[in-house]
């Protein structure tokens, strides 16, 4: 058995292990909403998948449809939170769709979440098996090449953000397969189609234009040019559709949302880490453990100021380029931008992270077979404790809501904080006193 299948099914079954070690303790002292990945996966194919991004679109769309066209959406509904509706305009475009046709709204859901999710699979086994033929490994066979892939989709099915996406319903699962898919466009060349997926990303959640700025800042013509024109094309249907006032509206709402951020601690951010640090005094303001579709967290400087800093320094860092000519650092520098800009985000539910999946793939790939200085075996453990982190839910974190130790409940976005430190890392390699 090839080195690289060992892995493999070695993480599958240890991440295994963690996920029914944790389902087995939250049973035993009785907490609820336990469900673990796998159950997540064997619900996207065996029973009802949400609409969680789906009806805050309908209900937006027929707002706007019975106004005659005449209401701005993020004035009307998201500043007085009648409906925490997030999404640019741009997106209404494939609920006109449904509603213009009149498909069913669970049906599409469903549909396509599976339909992402199998080309999001497909894509990161993809990108695993040509990424593995550059280096310096042993090659492997069509049946261990296949074994590989399901491995991979085995890893897939048990990641929880991936999995969360797609039993809520979310748009999410369409954007972790865009980022997926350009990854592996980026590193077999193809950075214009690689643009498309990114500008695609980018129009639904546009802090993911933020790779135009690192595109120009290497260079990459072809990416920024396909990025451009698939987001020029869709901010134009759109202003066709909705009027550039909608637009602009959007863009109050974005403010409004970056000053109050939310504290409930399924959102993943540096915002909500400072907001659930003030629900121990305030925990009516700063709303900890359950959600409100109707109410956001009250303006704080203090929160704000610590978000605005966090997102500077990790959009930075993020934004700098790599010295290194290695294939390594180039590929961790694109890494680095697709995580950092879910990192700087104010609002980054566990399901944004999805994109982490393949993130952790390539990562995997680089440290125990490419050409970097980090072959210390506590960089792999430190990599194998990120990942069964970011892989799995784990409930028993509530319980420290009301103290200051409920930054713990901030788990996935300290595990993604620590995959961004070591594609720094790669990005970045240090020399070694040999070399120098």
């Amino acid at each position: 058995m090839k080195p690289i299948i060992k892995q493999l099914l070695f993480l599958f079954l240890l991440n295994l292990v963690l996920a029914f070690l944790v389902k087995g303790i939250t049973n035993y002292y009785g907490i609820k909403n336990n469900k673990m990945a796998l159950d997540h996966a064997i619900w996207v194919f065996t029973d009802e998948i949400g609409n969680d991004s789906w009806r805050p679109m309908q209900l937006a769309y027929t707002h706007w449809v019975e106004s005659q066209g005449q209401s701005l959406l993020y004035t009307d509904l998201l500043l007085p939170v009648k409906l925490k509706f997030l999404y640019p305009p741009t997106a209404l475009l494939i609920t006109q769709f449904i509603e213009t046709n009149n498909i069913n709204l669970l049906t599409f859901s469903t549909a396509t979440t599976i339909i992402f999710l199998l080309l999001m699979a497909a894509s990161v086994s993809a990108t695993a098996l040509y990424s593995y033929r550059k280096y310096k490994a042993p090659q492997l066979s069509t049946r261990e090449q296949i074994a590989v892939g399901v491995l991979l989709t085995f890893l897939f099915f048990t990641f929880y953000p991936v999995v969360k996406a797609a039993t809520l319903g979310q748009m999410q699962v369409w954007l972790n397969a865009f980022f997926a898919i350009a990854i592996l466009c980026h590193i077999t060349g193809w950075d214009f189609a690689a643009g498309i997926m990114l500008g695609l990303m980018a129009s639904i959640k546009p802090h993911y234009a933020l790779f135009i700025i690192w595109g120009l800042f290497r260079g990459n013509k072809r990416l920024v040019i396909a990025m451009i024109i698939t987001g020029a094309l869709g901010v134009l249907l759109g202003i066709r559709e909705f009027g550039f006032a909608m637009y602009i509206d959007y863009l109050r709402g974005l403010s409004f949302v970056t000053q109050h951020g939310e504290s409930v601690y399924t959102n993943q951010s540096f915002n909500a880490l400072a907001g659930r640090i003030f629900s121990v005094r305030y925990p009516e303001a700063f709303n900890n453990l359950r959600w409100n579709g109707y109410r956001y967290p009250p303006y704080n400087v203090w929160v704000f100021s610590f978000t605005q800093i966090t997102s500077i320094v990790i959009l930075a860092i993020s934004l700098i380029k790599t010295k290194s000519q290695g294939r390594e650092a180039k590929l961790a520098d694109f890494l680095l931008m697709g995580l950092g800009a879910t990192l700087a985000s104010p609002i980054a539910w566990e399901h944004h992270y999805g994109v982490l999946f393949p993130i952790f793939v390539c990562v995997w790939l680089i440290l125990w077979f490419g050409d970097v200085p980090l072959k210390n075996i506590w960089f792999k453990i430190a990599f194998v404790t990120l990942y069964l982190i970011a892989a799995n839910v784990f409930p028993f974190a509530k319980f420290v809501a009301d103290s200051y130790l409920n930054v713990l409940q901030s788990y996935l976005l300290f595990a993604a904080s620590g995959l961004f430190l070591i594609l720094l890392l790669i990005k970045h390699p240090l020399k070694s006193k040999a070399s120098s």
